[in-house]
């Protein structure tokens, strides 16, 4: 294989003698067991015998390999090594199939070639060292087991394998069993009659038998081209890789085993892209800057390559993990959330999960927690969901409203106490502009719905839970298109809807879909037979079901009204 800069990405056909002659793999402990069966590996053997048969002079196409080039160096010997992000399957039952084939034939040069596939044998005169063509780092002591029976002629036979398939083992019972279900394919004189018939199949299978490979240097790189390639298994997940990354720094088996355990309990709870998104709150607590490059560079060169590093690989890494993840639970789930805070800090949780833009708000509140538990912690979200939300309203980009939110977690970081953060002026914003805005006419702006669920919390008693329905829409008191005949042209003339038409006074939340044929209705009935029903669990906007009117004067106070709680909100004087 040619060399490659680094970032290029390199592909090219490649059969399987000269896969196991000139390439080195190496299977992350990220991967998952091998889990091939009966089934997958009888279908493989059948489908190769039948393309040697049939087509004899063809190819027949085994997949693709996605690879991450790496430079090793084993006893001063420097040597190139393909870590395997895709392919481990198909790879790892070519290899039992190598031992296999070595353990039935004859033949001492198909047997001398299939050793050499499988293994790199030492000599210390020519300085080679010994190595094995495939060395898997995952647990469950796979290198024990192909040192006794893939290596060893007459390994891949010993009565051994009968009780191996059969322990709890997944990787090595399956490679157990695999070696049988070969043997007993190959050895089958239906599949293949004669010496010649099985001497064809082999030498097919080396020379005609193919992959695909795709290798880069750049993990990132390689991780989304297995991403975008892999359409069999489960995509890997930067989590996979960070916890892979982070078991290789740890030297104790016990210590290695319960951050595993740890890591994949929190997977499985929060699934793997939701982990995925987590750990991209984590990277912004340390590195307090925008995210430049994908989660494992930022890790790897912002964190980890950091000048002194901002967190140590293994243990150190993992306890930050779960340190982070146990104020996630409380702080953000509310699971395990001191009763104190009560339902005002939950509500205002919730409000701002439904309603704002992003979560580059919640890196700082799990900084405030780990550093000061819950101490007036509903002073800063208060401070932090105005702050978050005035700079989206009067429209900073993201980038600017990441960078506010990076100042509010270095004055979390460098403060002694929670009141010397909460004086901080990090959480000023243009209140002039915010309130002009709000002033102004908002439907159809991202904002309006968040603007209006804030109301549904300013207005609630925080007794209970506020209960926000799965589908909210916003919707207009004054509707957009009146009939010709209502009393809504009566009341308002055109001047005057085009005015207060999209503006605050006349907006609303509705707990289901909008329905325009009934939303036409005159303020009686529509109040009646089209709000009722779908504002039961809204605290502002069951207020208007108590107006018996809705003229240009109620509109007037009802703006004003609203205008002002959230001004107060705001700390901003109407």
């Amino acid at each position: 294989m040619s060399s490659s800069k680094k970032g290029q990405i390199e592909s090219a056909k490649i059969v399987v003698g000269d896969v196991f002659s000139r390439f080195w793999f190496r299977i992350p402990d990220y991967q998952r067991a091998y889990v091939w069966g009966k089934d997958e590996i009888s279908e493989l053997i059948d489908d190769v015998n039948y393309a040697s048969e049939h087509n004899p002079e063809g190819q027949y196409f085994l997949g693709s390999m996605v690879l991450r080039k790496a430079t090793r160096t084993t006893d001063g010997v420097s040597f190139e090594e393909y870590e395997l992000l895709d392919g481990q399957q198909r790879l790892t039952t070519l290899m039992l199939m190598l031992a296999c084939i070595r353990d039935r034939v004859t033949d001492d040069k198909l047997k001398a070639a299939c050793r050499e596939m499988l293994f790199q044998e030492e000599n210390k005169w020519k300085k080679i060292p010994g190595r094995n063509r495939i060395v898997y780092d995952i647990r469950d002591n796979v290198g024990t087991f192909i040192e006794s029976y893939i290596k060893t002629d007459g390994g891949s036979q010993s009565p051994d394998l009968v009780g191996i398939a059969a322990s709890k083992n997944l990787s090595l019972s399956n490679m157990a069993a695999g070696l049988q279900t070969i043997h007993a394919s190959i050895d089958d004189t239906t599949r293949f009659p004669s010496e010649a018939d099985f001497d064809r199949f082999v030498g097919y299978l080396l020379n005609n038998a193919l992959f695909i490979y795709v290798s880069t240097e750049d993990l990132d790189d390689a991780f989304r081209l297995f991403t975008i390639l892999n359409d069999r298994g489960i995509p890997l997940s930067n989590s996979d890789i960070l916890k892979a990354k982070n078991l290789g720094a740890i030297s104790k088996d016990s210590e290695r085993t319960k951050w595993a355990e740890y890591w994949e309990e929190v997977e499985g709870e929060m699934g793997r892209d939701e982990f995925d998104r987590f750990l991209s709150l984590v990277r912004t607590i340390y590195v307090k800057d925008k995210a430049r490059v994908g989660l494992l560079k930022e890790f790897d060169e912002r964190i980890y390559g950091a000048k002194p590093p901002l967190l140590a690989l293994g243990t150190d890494s993992f306890e930050a993990v779960k340190a982070y993840k146990d104020a996630f639970d409380e702080a953000i789930q509310f699971d395990g959330l001191p009763t104190s805070l009560g339902n005002a800090y939950r509500n205002r949780i919730n409000v701002m999960r439904r309603g704002l833009p992003a979560t580059d708000w919640i890196p700082p509140v799990l900084a405030w927690y780990r550093k000061f538990k819950a101490q007036k912690l509903l002073d800063l979200i208060e401070r932090i969901d105005n702050k978050f939300s005035a700079d989206w309203i009067v429209q900073l980009t993201p980038t600017q409203r990441i960078s506010n939110m990076n100042e509010v977690l270095k004055a979390i970081e460098s403060a002694r106490t929670p009141d010397e953060v909460l004086a901080s002026r990090v959480f000023d914003f243009d209140s002039k502009q915010l309130m002009d805005l709000l002033d102004g006419a908002i439907y159809g702006r991202r904002f309006a719905r968040y603007v209006l669920l804030r109301l549904e919390y300013l207005l609630a008693s925080h007794a209970a839970p506020l209960n926000l329905p799965d589908e909210i829409s916003v919707d207009h008191i004054l509707p957009q298109t009146p009939g010709k005949a209502s009393q809504w042209l009566k009341d308002f003339t055109d001047a005057q809807r085009e005015v207060w038409l999209h503006r605050l006074g006349n907006l609303m939340l509705l707990s289901r879909r909008k329905n325009t044929s009934l939303g036409n209705l005159d303020f009686a009935d529509k109040r009646v037979r089209y709000f009722e029903d779908r504002v039961e669990s809204l605290p502002n906007s069951q207020r208007l079901l108590a107006l018996g009117t809705f003229t240009l004067g109620d509109l007037e106070v009802r703006h004003k009204d609203l205008l002002n709680r959230l001004a107060g909100s705001y700390g901003v004087k109407p």
